[in-house]
């Protein structure tokens, strides 16, 4: 896979297959514009108990965050639910201000791989406290949906610039 072979992901891990049309397509849409939160904690913990039994030696836990203006208009980030879920199996920390979205990017929904990769160029920036907290880490970087790992490397990146030893990407589901 392309996400693993640009060097800033170790490893990559999911619990579900999301296929357009198909039943986790639903589920994410009921996730991210529905507002059933409690759904991101219960796939967190999927997404955990996989983890967990898997031993892959994270310190850390950190959500893919949303644009601040993304974040206003929904309310939330379905990842940090997600996050929270996969901590309460780990019991590890989650990191949520370690790194930020620096621009509002465009829905990546309708855009072909490469047109994804471009606008999720420097989307994303450590936050200047973030080696204090990353340097030497393990990360798991934990985000809904990953489709061509555009979004997870872009943010993958900022976190290798503060430090971090090695990022493991996980999402509930990985798009086929």
């Amino acid at each position: 896979m392309k996400l693993l072979s640009d060097g800033n992901i170790s490893d990559l891990i999911s619990c579900f297959v999301f296929e357009k049309e198909g039943p986790f397509q639903h589920i994410a849409h009921a996730l991210k514009y529905k507002e059933y939160k409690t759904l991101g904690v219960d796939l967190g913990r999927a997404l955990g108990e996989v983890l967990d039994h898997w031993d892959c030696g994270i310190d850390l836990i950190i959500p893919v965050p949303l644009h601040r203006i993304k974040q206003r208009e929904r309310g939330y980030n379905q990842s940090e639910f997600i996050a929270h879920g996969v901590a309460s199996i780990l019991e590890k920390p989650v990191v949520l201000n370690a790194v930020r979205r620096t621009r509002h990017t465009l829905t990546q929904t309708q855009l072909n791989i490469e047109e994804r990769r471009r606008n999720m160029e420097h989307a994303f920036e450590p936050r200047i406290h973030s080696s204090r907290i990353l340097s030497g880490k393990n990360c798991l970087l934990v985000d809904d949906v990953i489709t061509t790992g555009a979004t997870t490397n872009s943010c993958a990146q900022a976190i290798r610039t503060a430090g971090a030893s090695e990022i493991i990407a996980a999402s509930a589901a990985l798009a086929i």
